[in-house]
């Protein structure tokens, strides 16, 4: 058992070492540059020192009125490289909306895996229409957009996303898993995420209807790609159960006698058998009658029933040194 739990170990360090982060846009670079282009205006697009979620340095994204860029009213982070079919990805980041972030019923993309098309809505994308946030995902038809899954939004505080992605064109192959501020809220879902004969890259920033006016502050920090859980949220990964205790070889069954213990109804072997009831004890000695009370105990029953030599008395010992003297002796030849 115990070699089980240490290959068990084993086993998980292997797993864990083969595990890497494959990328990271998480700004502690100081600069934009571990992104591939700019969609929009660099200015709108800065890197602070506050507020951020982890590290020291997070990217502050300002779209306005009139900022206008592919078609859009957009300032957006670009990372030109392609996502294909089969592969399995791990993607984490935060994001902040300012308090003062506009209430719009209108849609307003802060992160989207878009197609390599050219136009149309992107496969999946993260939205806020109103006061919902949600993870949404387009068919290739452009026949409407369909919600995955959905929360109220809450201004002035940092959000924790974590999803993971089997890219696919075939629904039954393409895959989704969604944390969210630390909750799993999507388990496990099938769903188309490639559209067919395209791939998939990613923009981070904000992208909205051209209709609203009101000037809107997102901060995102953090983005970083990996293969596994542990590679973009340690912290999420399940610890693994404990191996079963092994057991203690050195303690006897309690339901099993101890072999050197006689039990307790086995009679002892050194004692002699009382035999059947009218017959003398085993040894030929036939016992005396029971001494009477205050009555000398004999030491030695042996040629004295009912005393033994030390308790003869003075007149005992002169008639056994008699004895001897009177006894005649033989002669020497």
């Amino acid at each position: 058992m115990r070699r089980l739990a240490a290959a068990a170990a084993l086993c998980l360090i292997a797993s864990q070492a083969r595990a890497s982060v494959l990328w990271r846009g998480d700004f502690e670079s100081n600069d934009l540059l571990q992104w591939s282009s700019v969609d929009g205006l660099t200015s709108r697009l800065t890197v602070v020192s506050s507020p951020v979620r982890q590290g020291s340095r997070a990217l502050r994204v300002e779209l306005r009125s009139g900022d206008f860029a592919s078609n859009g009213n957009r300032n957006e982070l670009v990372r030109q490289v392609p996502e294909t079919e089969g592969m399995d990805r791990y993607y984490a980041w935060s994001t902040l909306f300012d308090a003062s972030y506009p209430i719009e019923n209108k849609w307003q993309v802060f992160t989207q895996w878009h197609h390599s098309g050219c136009c149309g809505s992107p496969p999946l994308e993260f939205d806020v229409n109103g006061q919902t946030l949600s993870l949404d995902r387009n068919p290739p038809s452009n026949s409407g957009t369909v919600e995955l899954w959905s929360t109220l939004l809450v201004r002035g505080v940092w959000h924790d996303f974590v999803m993971h992605v089997i890219w696919s064109s075939n629904p039954d192959l393409g895959f989704i898993e969604l944390w969210y501020d630390g909750q799993k809220v999507i388990e496990g879902k099938a769903v188309q995420t490639l559209f067919p004969g395209q791939v998939n890259y990613l923009k981070q920033g904000l992208y909205r209807d051209s209709s609203i006016s009101a000037v809107g502050v997102v901060y995102h920090d953090g983005m970083t790609m990996g293969t596994t859980l542990a590679d973009v949220a340690p912290q999420l990964v399940p610890p693994p159960p404990p191996p079963p205790p092994p057991p203690d070889a050195g303690t006897p069954d309690a339901g099993t006698p101890d072999a050197g213990t006689p039990d307790a109804g086995t009679p002892d072997a050194g004692t002699p058998d009382a035999g059947p009831p009218g017959e003398a004890p085993d040894g030929g000695v036939t016992p005396g009658p029971p001494a009477e009370p205050g009555s000398p105990v004999a030491r030695s029953g042996v040629g004295f029933p009912g005393q033994g030599c030390s308790s003869a008395g003075p007149v005992g010992g002169l008639l056994i040194a008699a004895f001897v003297l009177l006894r005649p002796r033989r002669r020497r030849g």
